[in-house]
């Protein structure tokens, strides 16, 4: 392209900042789309040993994620991707040079991009059927995800790869008001998206607290009976390890998560949809001044 501005056979630019900065957020969308595919097609293969004990024999976990590795659609997407944006480029500037590189840049980044999203729905999609899964959800000492950490950190790369890629592709064309605007109700329906796709998992993640809640309270209750019946001091003293006993299995329930990812990571989530929503509304405010 800068050849052939150079050449004079496209017009120059006009804002060489702002058409440099455009191209620079569309590069790191592009490779953001690369590396996440990547990123959650290597963390599904791996779920296979961290979730295997989770489920029942007969079930494969990574089955849920079966649509992942198709190439039909976004190779689809990308064709017609190409023609739109290549024809548009054409009727625009009464150019078939500019449409020819418009669609030439389309195909690249095309395939890039539209492999992620598909990638990325079937990772949401996958997420929501293994929910369906009777999960054989165990207290661990030292686990408060009752072993779905993996699938946790899994789901949440995923999350921030598709909200920086968007911000990015979004914010590099903020002068197009129609385009921010589609980017904002995009943002909001992945945030969406991301929450239910794990809402089987948080039900029976709090099946699971409120069991162990109820058991470590029965367990207090009684090991409290014979105080409340004696009334002593003495009995007190006599039950004070069994009291002690039932208090932490109380707190230990109450720790565990009810999501696949402990609360700093869901404060991770909330803060990076909020500051990239805002980001977005303030230029979308800021579009009618042209700053």
């Amino acid at each position: 392209t800068l050849a052939l501005h150079a050449a004079g056979h496209l017009p120059p630019w006009n804002d060489v900042i702002s058409q440099l900065l455009n191209r620079v957020g569309f590069s790191l969308s592009v490779f953001l789309s690369v590396w996440g595919t990547v990123k959650i097609a290597h963390g599904v293969k791996s779920l296979k040993l961290d979730l295997l004990g989770l489920i029942a024999k007969k079930d494969d976990p990574i089955e849920p994620f079966r649509g992942l590795g198709s190439t039909a659609a976004p190779t689809l997407l990308t064709v017609v991707t190409v023609f739109v944006f290549a024809g548009q480029s054409v009727v625009q500037h009464d150019s078939w040079l500019r449409g020819i590189i418009t669609g030439a840049a389309w195909l690249l980044a095309g395939i890039a991009l539209w492999t992620f999203v598909w990638v990325y729905l079937n990772l949401q999609i996958g997420l929501n059927r293994f929910g369906r899964f009777p999960l054989s959800l165990q207290v661990y000492p030292a686990d408060r995800s009752l072993g779905l950490r993996p699938l946790g950190r899994l789901a949440f790369t995923g999350f921030w790869t598709f909200v920086i890629l968007l911000s990015s592709l979004v914010l590099s064309a903020a002068a197009n008001q129609l385009g921010l605007i589609i980017g904002l109700l995009v943002l909001l329906i992945g945030v969406a998206l991301f929450f239910l796709s794990l809402r089987r998992l948080n039900r029976q993640m709090v099946a699971v607290k409120q069991r162990e809640i109820a058991w470590a309270q029965h367990l207090y209750a009684h090991a409290l009976e014979p105080v409340r019946e004696a009334g002593t001091l003495e009995a007190l003293q006599r039950q004070s390890s069994q009291l002690s006993a039932a208090e932490a299995l109380e707190k230990r329930a109450e720790r565990i998560q009810e999501w696949p990812f402990d609360e700093s990571t869901f404060a991770r989530v909330v803060t990076i949809s909020s500051t990239v929503v805002a980001a977005i509304i303030a230029r979308l405010l800021l579009a009618p001044f042209d700053v």
